[in-house]
């Protein structure tokens, strides 16, 4: 009984910065100015339910990760390198889909997973020409 216990708290311990994510908990990709929502997901079960249509952020983007548990809000600093999102935590920077999956056990659902799949097929759009 203590070892099923013991077990249940060490996957629900989160990074040291990181919150526990039960159900119901809401995690928000945005801009710095908040008026922008990137991706938007829920924790259903133990996946990662999109609840809206998520939008590429740009390359080299600085964003913020939000997370609200409860009544509680949790904002922190992500950056954008590559297809890669990395929050900045007390010890530095973490991959979030990484975080989300070792530590958390969490699964992304199968919408978001077609919505990489069709983004990673479409062209990219060249960097317009700078103007002198």
């Amino acid at each position: 009984m203590i070892g099923l216990l013991l077990a249940t708290l060490l996957t629900l311990a989160p990074l040291p910065g990181l919150p526990a994510l039960p159900d119901g908990t809401e995690v928000r990709l945005v801009s710095p100015d908040l008026r922008t929502v990137y991706l938007y997901w829920r924790v259903e079960r133990s996946v990662l339910r999109l609840k809206a249509r998520p939008i590429r952020p740009p390359e080299r983007a600085a964003l913020r990760l939000l997370i609200k548990t409860g009544r509680s809000l949790h904002m922190y600093e992500a950056r954008v390198r590559g297809d890669q999102i990395f929050v900045l935590l007390d010890d530095g920077y973490v991959n979030l889909r990484e975080t989300f999956g070792r530590v958390y056990h969490l699964r992304t659902d199968k919408a978001f997973e077609r919505w990489l799949e069709r983004r990673d097929r479409a062209p990219r759009n060249p960097a317009p020409p700078r103007r002198p």
